[in-house]
């Protein structure tokens, strides 16, 4: 059953007041959106987000199990310094921070936005903060649902970045925020307690 509802999903993302480039990827996506589903994978055209190839990565997400990714821009394989298609994203993690990722992975995957600001120290002395964005998108037959993730990294502070590991440290803050209807999220949770009871 469809929880989501697009019109909450406009009125979030108004009110995280993105940068720009977030904003216009995240306008893209919603208009893949179909009434009031999330959009199918089917409906990514990477020529219709051709600014923002670099800087995208799509992940495969099965809830509480796996997050691998399915495909990278060329400053994240730069970043880490290899080709990343097909990394497991959780083992890439320090051991202590995989349960976390994983946990943040399995809520996007579910309806949720994620946002999160990356400090990177340059080599002109000034730090840069960096907004990051992913977007889920349906699960498929499987249970795999794919996650859009956009760096905001401009290649003139890209280039100024003093080490590119810092890409993979912590982030400095995040906020991840629901895509589902209150009112039917309250419902759900309701009937699923009621399921257990019995």
């Amino acid at each position: 059953m469809n929880f989501f509802d697009k019109q909450v999903a406009e009125r979030a993302i108004d009110a995280l007041h993105l940068e720009r480039s977030n904003r216009e990827l995240a306008a893209r996506w919603l208009e893949l959106w179909q009434g009031n589903a999330l959009p199918p994978r089917e409906a990514f055209r990477p020529a219709n987000f051709k600014p923002f190839l670099s800087t995208i990565a799509l992940f495969n997400v099965v809830p509480d199990e796996s997050v691998t990714i399915r495909l990278a821009g060329t400053r994240f394989s730069h970043i880490l310094g290899r080709e990343i298609t097909g990394l497991d994203w959780i083992a890439a993690a320090a051991e202590e921070h995989r349960a976390a990722r994983l946990k943040i992975f399995s809520d996007i995957a579910r309806g949720a936005i994620l946002v999160d600001y990356r400090r990177f120290a340059t080599v002109d002395g000034e730090d840069y903060v960096s907004e990051e964005m992913a977007l889920p998108f349906a699960p498929d037959a499987h249970g795999i649902t794919q996650v859009l993730a956009h760096a905001n990294i401009p290649i003139d502070r890209y280039l100024r970045i003093k080490s590119v590991a810092q890409a993979v440290g912590g982030q400095a803050d995040f906020k991840l925020v629901p895509l589902i209807r209150v009112n039917d999220a309250a419902g759900h949770a309701a009937r699923d307690s009621a399921i257990v009871a019995a």
